[in-house]
């Protein structure tokens, strides 16, 4: 319980009182095209202790403590650069508010990878997704499939490129030709509009949540969603899916939770009966369900009490 409490970036400074007992010579290199050979151009000594690098990450504890473990106390570094490594090792004991742009952070993320440590792992990738912008979002989607070898890695990064469209421009078509225009390889496209729910159609699934959506985007025939039905004092849950969406003009004063008159859901229900409901004007709070800062003025529609069934 004590260590939880202890700042541990305090013994990256010399005169912390705990000395560094391991070193790693850091070299930065750089290809050469000519003469087909890796030229460096920079080296620096990294210190820091084999205990706490050890305690966050196995790669570095089957190198110091394993059966296998090396007796030298100077390592060699290559493959990254200095202010990467550097970073790396001050995250690793806790240093926080550092100043990152993106490719520092790939960087980090390539090191935290190798190095096997999650938590870095994970807050690279959200620290990359709040950096996104249209102007990156090629660099970012390129580089994520560089790491087409860590599955998992790459479809998060790219799926956060894909929620980043989605909450900036929302329809599919948009998405398509936004990344078409900005020449990205098809085999890369695909693999981004590939991560979207085949149910719901977002990058985030919205399975158990409030089955709702923008005027200009109706739910999609097939969509499957769960539908509360309340029968005399019992409430019975139906397994459904949509067969139609029928729209109609929205008053300009129509209160929340209120019909549209002419508009209209029909839900093929799982026992082969079918439910036409009359569509609702809903809320659009973002606590309600999905949310994009584009759409805070849209109208949602629903029929009520019905929610997204994508995880059978």
């Amino acid at each position: 319980m004590v260590l939880k409490s202890v700042d541990f970036s305090q013994f990256l400074s010399e005169d912390s009182g705990i000395p560094f007992d391991i070193k790693f010579e850091v070299v930065e290199e750089v290809y050469d095209e000519f003469t087909n050979e890796k030229l460096e151009v920079d080296r620096k000594t990294v210190e820091a202790h084999r205990l706490l690098l050890s305690a966050a990450s196995p790669v570095f504890k089957q190198q110091f403590f394993g059966k296998m473990r090396s007796r030298k106390h100077h390592f060699e570094i290559k493959e990254t650069n200095i202010r990467a490594f550097e970073l790396f090792i001050q995250i690793i004991y806790g240093a926080e508010n550092l100043n990152l742009d993106i490719k520092v952070m790939f960087e980090i993320l390539d090191l935290a990878d190798f190095y096997i440590i999650e938590p870095i792992k994970g807050k690279m990738i959200d620290a990359i997704r709040s950096k996104i912008t249209f102007e990156n979002l090629k660099t970012i989607a390129d580089a994520a499939s560089t790491y087409m070898h860590h599955e998992e890695l790459a479809s998060r990064m790219l799926k956060n490129c894909g929620k980043f469209l989605q909450s900036n421009l929302g329809s599919s078509d948009q998405i398509l030709d936004f990344l078409k225009d900005e020449l990205m390889e098809p085999e890369l496209i695909d693999k981004i509009i590939d991560l979207k729910c085949e149910n719901c159609d977002y990058f985030e699934c919205k399975d158990n949540m409030l089955a709702t959506f923008p005027e200009h985007k109706p739910l999609r025939p097939g969509v499957k969603v769960k539908k509360w039905i309340r029968t005399g004092g019992e409430t019975q849950m139906l397994e459904c899916s949509i067969s139609k969406v029928s729209l109609a003009p929205i008053p300009p004063n129509l209160r929340l939770n209120m019909q549209i008159d002419g508009g209209e859901i029909v839900l093929a229900v799982s026992d082969g009966s079918e439910m036409r409901l009359p569509l609702k004007k809903m809320s659009n709070n973002e606590f309600d369900h999905w949310y994009s800062s584009p759409l805070s003025s849209a109208n949602f529609l629903s029929t009520g009490g019905m929610i997204f069934r994508c995880k059978d």
